[in-house]
């Protein structure tokens, strides 16, 4: 990612936390965000598999900020939740995809993965 996307990002990020971040936990929404910037900076948005939860996690985080500019606290509670659950998991899918990358130009081909919680997400 570009330093004028990271700006980007950063300037859409800081904008939002001034309505809402008073209602919400600010330490959660520190926390959710950062993992946000993780899935960005680890280019999830390049990664098929990763790339729709880090729109869902971006999303959310939005969300999570207008429940709670509406006074919905709760609701916005729960979908920063949402939000860093998603961005954690596009985090996870483009570490894998980048692992599998490795291997593959290491002349070590795909290697399936016999954990089967991790079969089950995919």
């Amino acid at each position: 990612m570009n330093i004028m996307h990271k700006s980007l990002a950063i300037g859409i990020i800081a904008a939002g936390m001034g309505c809402a971040s008073a209602s919400l936990p600010a330490e959660r929404l520190s926390s959710t965000e950062a993992s946000v910037r993780a899935a960005q900076e680890v280019g999830a948005q390049h990664v098929p598999r990763a790339q729709l939860h880090l729109r869902l996690a971006t999303e959310e985080l939005a969300a999570a900020r207008k429940f709670a500019e509406n006074g919905d606290d709760d609701l916005g509670t729960q979908q920063l939740d949402r939000a860093k659950a998603d961005a954690e998991l596009a985090v996870a899918l483009s570490r894998e995809a980048t692992a599998q990358q490795e291997l593959q130009a290491a002349g070590g081909g795909v290697v399936s993965n016999p954990n089967p919680a991790v079969q089950a997400v995919r």
